[in-house]
Formats: structure tokens, C-alpha cells, sequence
């Protein structure tokens, strides 16, 4: 029966394209996948694999990051608060931290915890790109792309410019952003200069923000030299972020970034790069401040209240805020060449993750205190290293593409990990491509996997990585105006990690236990319009479908298996009047699982969503003016357990763009 339906769905895929286009046949050879160790045409991929460029991403009613990305297929952005103020990201019903991203081609992930991983300073306007792999993805970028890894492309004009951008709406939201694209000899640079505050849609729910984002780029006929800069600090409430019973919680992170890239040659191309990041973190589970939580001796007290919690074991006092500190080296050299095997590509990389923390991994025998924070100190460390080793080979004649390698890791800490993989496309016209897939991947504990301790919860420093096979089939279908990918596909996870426990009265603890398949069906589909004056410009339609099975061999799971069981995102762009267009996005959201309602003491399953957002443009010669609103449709729902999110909010905007 399932074979069926999913035979069914594809099937009405491929006649939808059809019977929707009679125009010329072209095929999009222009569109080529950087993201891949052998940069690959879209039509010669043999993965589910999807491009935004950046006309799509300006007209879409969102303000950040986290919004674009959760318009692609598969995708699950669990927002605690809006406008980028924290989000969790999965791919296919992966983890928050089974996903890999990269900015221009490096890794920025945070080995603390998946909540900061899309911690970072960019705003959409400065977007050229996103590419989408999803999938086990190991021997392409190294463990951790788990479910998928995605790569968000900037690049410097060619002309010198300037462009300003401000928002305004309820809830005292302002944004301001300043971009600017200046040549310097034959230097290419960006820099781009934002400021967002809000004072809350509720209690404990405000924000503060600002970023700067420099790139500089260098390119002759043979060498490409790039450096970027990106630095954020963020402070916002986060009430019930992390546990509902506690919900006066508070987070001030800082996030810096740099790299340094260099590409060169002519038969055999190669490049190398390095990078640094560092982040900040302090987690106030009880706010501090004014009208909050304030220190008395050795209590933190706001009125009669004093800051602690009850557990099973006792009652245990606030004793103050968590302080992290990662630092993450990284360095990597590549090289690919042609020959009659096809396309080669071969490369070598080193990690190293570094933490201390007040809270996080092994004691040390002093104690640091941090110059950024006169209060934060760290009592804790932990580090690890990591060497990765990719080889693939890409290989095309006539219509049928091969692409086959591995990735060979190693840590310290975990030792040796083999993860193979192969990708297959044939073409059966100039128009239809099968493609299919097997790939392995792992996932590394984060440092709160390993090293978390809690009044009711036990850390395991002794887990190991996870590990995952996928299989995935499917079609692909080109036109002059049409998009569209169908594929079907099968993840089976092992030594998978989960907090646990044998009976109610025990602690958790995180371990290796749990057994995880999950498949489902994808969709994507993008129509295109040739003609400037058309009132349907642009259209997309996704859907993903997930069915997970895990087996906790009898063990108590914290972790409900809360994926989005139906996925369904539509987006469409219309020209109303000559200068005047609009946009709509609509994403209906059905989450398996449920989550805890503290107010009742219940578990409550989660809502089926339906967000409505919209955007009105006008467009004149150097400005544009926006209003838009977003979940127009005024839904209060819940992404992660219980905290609420934002009903309508309605905001308007400005752009202005000269050329110098």
C-alpha cells in the first residue's frame, strides 16, 4: 500500500510537468552545484539537491536566515523566537545537530550545541545562493552532515554601491541594515552593518541585535583569494526556551568568525583555506537585571521569590548563569583535476574543538575568567581533534553520470570512521533524469551531550558518534520554465543518541541506545516565468512526507519523536501593477509527537499549523517600499514544547540602492 501511494505521488509529479509545459525544451546547464567536492550541474546531480538564488530570497516576506531556509523541501526551522533570535534547524527529521552549514565553503558549526549553529551574522539582502544537499552527506563535507548540509554563498559586486534597508513594526521591532560594495584596486569587498531590537511579543521575550559581515575578494584568470569577517552580539529573553517550569530565562551570546581562503591553477585546480571561530554564551536560567532576578548574598532573589528548583532529590538554589566559550580551529586543502576517469577530487582537513565552561566537560586546575563578561568564569574544559580524509570521483558520458568516494575521519576522541557513498543520474530525454543514492554519515556527540550535568540529569563522556545509512531514488524534470524533483528515500541510524532512562525515578542520561529509521517521499517543484509581465512570476510547491520508527530497547526516551510528520510550503511571487508585485508564502505544518504543558501538567499533542505570510512591494527607480505581515492568519502554536510563538505581526520597510 505504501508503495503505491508513493508510486502514485511521483507519478502525478511527472504528469503535472508535463501536461503544465509545451514550451522549447532547455536544459538549465547553468545552474552548477559548488557545494559538491566536484562542483556538478544541477541536471547531473544524482541527489535531491536545491538552489535559492538571490532574487527568490529578497522577495520572500522574511527577514532572516532561518525563514529562507524553511522554505525548502524537508526542511524544520523550530523557532523559540522570531526573527532569527533562536531556531533550531533539521533536515528530514534529523536532530538540530545533524546538519552541516557552511559559509562559502566553510563549516560554521558549533560543537557546544546545534541551538547555535545558526548563530551568525548575515542578513538575507547579502545572500547571492543557497545550495541544499540533503541526505548523509559524510564523504563530501565530514561528520556531522548527518541529514544534509547546506552552503550560503556571498559574493562582492562588481560595482561600486550602497544600500540601506529598515524595517519597522508592533511590538517595537526595528531593524536597520547598511550594505556596502566598494572596489580597492582589484580587491572586491562587501561590508554590511545591522542593528534589530523588539520589546517583546510577550514577557521575557525581547531582543537585541547587531552584526557586521566583511568579505574581500581577490580574482585574476588563475587565482581567487577571499577572506570574510563576521562578528554578532546578541542578547534576548527566552522564556521557556529550555524548560517551561523555569520560563524568566535569559541568553547574551557573542560569535566570531574569520577566514582565509586561496584557489589556484589551471589543469590541476586546488585551494586551501583556514578559519576561526569563537563564541561566547551565558544562560541565565533566572534573568538578571532590574525588575528580575537580583543576587542577596548567595540567593538570587526578585520580591518573595527566591531562584531555585525542586526535584526529586531535593531543592536545589540558583547558584548563577552558565559560561561557554568554543573556540574552533579549522584548516583544509583540496585539489581536483580532469582526466579520461572523469573528475577527481581529493582533500585533507583539520578540526580542533575546544570548550570551557563553568558547567561543560573535565575540571581543570584553574580557574579562568573571561575579559568580554567581569562575571563569567570557567571551571571546565574539554577538547578534541579531528583529521578528515575525501576522495570522489565524478564520472559523465552520454547521459548516464557516476559520482563515487568516501570520507575517512579520525578523532582523539572517538577514533576511526569509514563513510562511503555513491550517487548515480541517467538522462532518459533532454528533459527527464533518474537519479539514485547510497551514502553513509556520522555525528559527533556536542560537547552538552557529552558533559551535561543537571539536578536530574547524569552526563556519558563515553558516547560515540552516530552513525547512518541512506538510500534514496527519484526523478528530475528540466523545461524552460519548470523544476521539478520527486524522490522517495530510506535512512537507517544506529548507535543513536538519546537521553534515557530505565523508570520514572531515575536520572537521565544520555546514551547510545536508540535504533532510527525513517523514510518518507520529497517533492519540489519551481515554475519560472520568461515574461516580465506576467502576474504569476514564480511559483514553488514542496512537500515532504516522514514516518520514523525508533526503538529505545526499553528504555524511557526525553525526546519524543516530534518531526513534521506533512510538510507543505507554497510560495508565489505576482506582478500586480507595473512597479507593484507581491508575494506570498504558506506552509502547513503537521508535527508528530507532543509536548508538555506545565500550566496543566498534561502532555498536549502538537497543533497542525497553517502560516500565511505576505509581502506588498513597490518598486521605484533607486527605492523600494515594502509592508508585509507575517502568520497573517493569526496562529498561536508551538514549534519546541511550550513555547509560544508570535500571532500576526505586521511591519513595514524601506531599500534604497545607488550605484557610485
Amino acid at each position: 500500500m505504501k508503495l503505491k501511494f508513493i508510486a502514485t505521488l511521483l507519478f502525478v509529479g511527472i504528469f503535472f510537468t508535463a501536461f503544465s509545459q509545451n514550451d522549447t525544451i532547455i536544459k538549465l546547464s547553468e545552474v552548477k552545484i559548488t557545494s559538491s567536492a566536484n562542483p556538478v550541474l544541477l541536471d547531473r546531480s544524482g541527489r535531491f539537491i536545491q538552489v535559492l538564488n538571490q532574487k527568490e530570497i529578497n522577495r520572500f516576506p522574511l527577514n532572516n536566515v532561518e525563514g529562507v531556509l524553511n522554505q525548502f523541501s524537508g526542511f524544520d526551522v523550530r523557532s523559540r523566537g522570531p526573527f532569527g533570535v533562536q531556531s533550531d534547524l533539521s533536515i528530514r527529521g534529523g536532530s538540530f545537530d545533524q546538519n552541516v552549514i557552511l559559509l562559502n565553503g566553510i563549516p560554521i558549526n558549533d560543537p557546544q550545541t546545534g541551538h547555535n549553529t545558526l548563530d551568525f551574522s548575515l542578513a538575507p539582502d547579502n545572500i547571492k545562493k543557497i545550495e541544499v544537499i540533503q541526505g548523509p552527506a559524510s564523504r563530501w563535507f565530514g561528520p556531522n552532515a548527518f541529514s544534509g548540509g547546506i552552503n550560503i554563498i556571498t559574493e562582492p559586486d562588481s560595482v561600486n554601491n550602497i544600500s540601506f534597508h529598515l524595517t519597522g513594526g508592533q511590538y517595537g521591532l526595528f531593524s536597520g541594515l547598511v550594505s556596502g560594495n566598494y572596489i580597492l584596486g582589484k580587491i572586491r569587498n562587501l561590508t554590511s552593518v545591522r542593528y534589530s531590537k523588539s520589546d517583546g511579543y510577550q514577557k521575557d521575550t525581547d531582543f537585541k541585535a547587531t552584526g557586521l559581515f566583511h568579505q574581500s575578494v581577490y580574482q585574476n584568470r588563475l587565482t581567487r583569494v577571499q577572506l570574510q569577517v563576521s562578528y554578532q552580539d546578541k542578547a534576548y529573553g527566552a522564556n521557556g526556551f529550555y524548560t517551561a517550569q523555569y520560563p524568566d530565562q535569559f541568553e547574551h551570546t557573542r560569535n566570531l568568525f574569520s577566514s582565509l581562503s586561496i584557489g589556484s591553477g589551471r589543469k590541476v585546480k586546488w585551494n586551501g583555506a583556514v578559519s576561526w571561530r569563537r563564541m561566547y554564551d551565558r544562560f541565565e536560567l533566572f534573568r538578571q537585571g532590574t525588575n528580575w532576578y537580583e543576587k542577596e548574598g548567595n540567593w538570587y532573589v526578585m520580591g518573595q521569590d527566591s531562584a531555585g528548583y525542586r526535584t526529586p532529590y531535593g531543592f536545589f538554589p540558583y547558584t548563577g548563569p552558565n559560561f561557554h566559550r568554543t573556540d574552533v580551529l579549522f584548516g583544509k586543502g583540496q585539489m581536483h583535476f580532469s582526466s579520461l576517469f572523469g573528475k577527481t577530487a581529493m582533500s585533507v582537513s583539520f578540526k580542533r574543538d575546544y570548550i570551557i565552561s563553568n558547567v561543560l566537560g573535565t575540571l581543570m586546575a584553574d580557574t579562568l575568567h573571561s575579559l568580554c563578561d567581569p562575571q563569567a568564569y570557567y571551571t571546565n574544559s574539554a577538547q578534541r581533534n579531528e583529521l578528515n580524509l575525501n576522495a570522489n570521483q565524478l564520472y559523465s558520458k552520454e547521459n548516464f553520470t557516476v559520482s563515487a568516494g568516501f570520507n575517512l575521519f579520525y578523532s582523539n576522541m572517538f577514533g576511526v570512521f569509514f563513510s562511503p557513498g555513491l550517487n548515480l543520474s541517467y538522462g532518459l530525454s533532454v528533459s527527464y533524469q533518474l537519479f539514485a543514492s547510497v551514502n553513509r554519515a556520522i555525528r559527533l556527540p556536542t560537547f552538552t551531550d557529552l558533559y551535561y550535568e543537571g539536578p536530574d540529569h547524569v552526563s556519558n563522556p563515553d558516547l560515540k558518534p552516530e552513525q547512518i545509512t541512506g538510500i534514496e531514488t527519484g526523478i528530475k524534470y528540466f523545461s524552460r520554465t519548470f523544476f521539478v524533483t520527486a524522490s522517495i528515500f530510506d535512512r537507517i541510524g544506529v548507535h543513536m543518541i538519546d537521553w534515557v532512562k530505565t523508570s520514572p525515578d531515575e536520572k537521565w542520561s544520555s546514551e547510545n541506545l536508540t535504533r532510527l529509521n525513517t523514510y518518507g517521499i520529497a517533492f519540489a517543484g519551481v515554475y519560472q516565468s520568461v515574461s516580465k509581465n506576467s502576474f504569476v512570476q514564480s511559483l514553488g510547491l514542496n512537500y515532504t512526507f516522514l514516518q520514523s520508527d525508533k526503538n529505545a530497547s526499553g528504555y524511557i526516551s526525553l525526546y519524543a519523536l516530534d518531526y513534521l510528520k506533512h510538510d507543505v510550503s507554497l510560495f508565489m511571487m505576482n506582478r500586480l501593477l507595473h512597479r507593484l508585485t507581491s508575494s506570498v508564502t504558506f506552509k502547513l505544518e503537521k508535527r508528530n509527537g507532543s509536548y508538555l504543558d506545565y500550566e496543566t501538567s498534561q502532555l498536549k499533542p502538537y497543533e497542525t499549523v497553517f502560516l500565511l505570510d505576505t509581502k506588498l512591494m513597490y518598486q521605484l527607480d533607486k527605492f523600494e517600499i515594502y509592508l508585509q505581515a507575517n502568520n497573517l492568519l493569526n496562529q498561536r502554536y508551538h514549534d519546541t514544547g511550550s513555547v509560544l510563538l508570535p500571532g500576526i505581526w505586521v511591519m513595514g520597510g524601506v531599500r534604497f540602492h545607488i550605484n557610485l
